[in-house]
């Protein structure tokens, strides 16, 4: 098996114990550190501490909604710029690829993919050079924007359970103004009204899905 090298300590976010003993048996570090997360107040602290020099994460967790493991990801990448982040995910969803895509300082690989893969996603996290696996590139059929902060609160609320009209009385906004909120995140993750459902339910996930 070809082993990869990444450096000094390595951070996992991985809710699969036979994923976890194949990525530590393929990334080689030059110190034996090595962090398997649960959560992500855990990840934050550890993150705080400034002890890994790589992040390898799941979209989702047993504890976690992948709501909240996506904000985190896209949040985080601010908040500590430095550490090179890989995405390992089995997770498909074109509009979830496509919100990770608006950043260019995120590795992304699909889980299917060869293990090759992963250790190239490893090489470019480090250069920060937006490395996507070819699975991941054939699921990204649109060029995707960023969401707004308002848009990102109309999805949180959407992905919780609240419609549209609900959303427009607790915001104090017009119901055509929140249907608007709406049709813009369809139309920067280039979803249609049913591609638009998959993403909310899917967003509300914990593994096992």
């Amino acid at each position: 098996m070809v082993k990869a090298d990444f450096g000094d300590a390595l951070l996992f976010f991985e809710p699969s114990y036979l994923v976890r003993r194949g990525m530590e048996a393929f990334l080689v570090t030059q110190s034996s550190d090595r962090y398997f997360i649960d959560t992500l107040r855990e990840l934050e602290g550890v993150l705080k501490e400034g002890k890994p020099r790589a992040l390898i994460m799941e979209l989702y967790h047993q504890s976690e909604y992948l709501y909240d493991v996506l904000r985190f990801v896209l949040t985080a990448k601010n908040v500590w710029p430095e550490i090179p982040l890989v995405i390992f995910t089995a997770v498909e969803h074109p509009g979830i690829l496509a919100l990770l895509a608006t950043d260019a300082r995120i590795a992304i690989v699909a889980k299917e993919e060869p293990l090759h893969c992963l250790s190239d996603a490893i090489a470019a996290a480090g250069e920060f050079s937006g490395y996507r696996s070819p699975h991941i590139r054939a699921r990204l059929m649109h060029s995707a924007a960023a969401l707004s902060d308002t848009e990102w609160r109309v999805l949180a609320m959407m992905v919780a359970g609240a419609s549209a009209r609900s959303i427009a009385n607790v915001t104090r906004r017009s119901y055509k103004t929140i249907s608007s909120h709406k049709l813009n995140i369809m139309r920067k993750l280039g979803l249609n009204q049913a591609g638009f459902m998959r993403l909310i339910l899917t967003l509300r996930t914990r593994y096992p899905s």
